[in-house]
């Protein structure tokens, strides 16, 4: 346990530069005594730790000191190396490029068996349907967060009308197979997440702007991530789509009918995403419930019929 703390304790300063004395007893739930033999064993090791006194002060490790290969193993060096191969999928971005190429440096003097190998898992955070549109509005706003200039957008909402914005773009987001931009958007005085597909027109302004007062790292867009209504939905699906319906639902979800059919009791969002959702299984699907939604869909294969009549 000791030397886990202790390179835990090493992590924790590489990453956060100064903490106290009393911050590291608390995160690690020792003593102060305990945390002070601790930085003096780190210190003896050849990390350098230096103590800043003070109301601000505490324990860093001396600037320009590097961790060297040896910290860390040959199979995690290559784990980093896949998850940021995986991250490099989706987007253009030249410093982890740049990053991805110095971390496979470090490989160079692996044994010849490893110097091959990979990674159980292959990453790839590239969204289907990903269009080069979608790669330029990304590579513009990470620009425009890097310079932190204001961006003017045409924004599309779900119930189609389109409006001009002006963000302060904080952070791009990936959720599932769609980006997002993460801002202040100043018509709405306040912060808003906005869908990439649903941009119509970008330009990065000239104009600055300064960060306000939040953290990146504690944003909590996640409690509102989807804001829309859930439902009990029950789906009967005819046993020939049963490979789809088996990707798309849980196991739990689904109970397997004498005739081969699948009967789904699922929550979804009600949102137009449903509707089309539920309509792309045509005849092989029948809404049980709720009631309302059965009906909708019902008069939507009306309309649609009418077309072809």
């Amino acid at each position: 346990m000791k030397v886990e703390r202790l390179l835990a304790i090493v992590i924790m300063l590489l990453n956060k530069r100064r903490v106290s004395a009393r911050e590291l007893s608390d995160h690690f739930e020792v003593s102060l005594r305990t945390v002070y033999r601790d930085l003096e064993t780190i210190n003896a090791a050849g990390i350098p730790i230096v103590a800043y006194p003070g109301a601000s002060g505490g324990y860093e490790i001396m600037e320009n000191f590097t961790i060297d290969r040896q910290y860390l193993s040959l199979d995690e060096l290559v784990a980093v190396i896949a998850a940021l191969k995986g991250v490099h999928s989706s987007t253009d971005d030249k410093q982890i490029g740049q990053l991805l190429e110095k971390i496979k440096a470090l490989l160079t003097t692996a044994p010849s068996s490893l110097q091959g190998s990979s990674h159980p898992v292959v990453y790839d955070f590239n969204p289907w349907g990903s269009t080069p549109a979608i790669a330029e509005k990304v590579n513009k706003l990470r620009e425009a967060i890097e310079k932190r200039h204001r961006v003017r957008i045409t924004y599309t909402k779900m119930q189609g009308d389109a409006t001009e914005r002006i963000i302060e773009p904080v952070t791009l987001i990936i959720k599932g197979y769609v980006w997002y931009v993460y801002g202040y958007c100043l018509q709405r005085q306040e912060d808003r997440l906005f869908r990439l597909s649903r941009i119509a027109d970008m330009s990065v302004l000239t104009e600055e702007f300064s960060p306000r007062p939040y953290q990146i790292d504690k944003l909590e867009w996640l409690e509102s991530w989807d804001t829309a209504e859930r439902i009990s939905l029950v789906l009967e699906f005819a046993p020939r789509v049963h490979v789809r319906v088996r990707d798309m639902f849980g196991t739990e979800a689904i109970e397997t009918m004498q005739d081969g059919s699948l009967l789904v009791r699922t929550m979804m969002t009600d949102d137009e995403w449903l509707n089309g959702m539920l309509l792309s299984f045509g005849d092989a699907l029948c809404v049980h419930e709720p009631a309302y939604v059965r009906q909708r869909i019902g008069d939507t294969v009306k309309r649609m019929t009418k077309l072809y009549e």
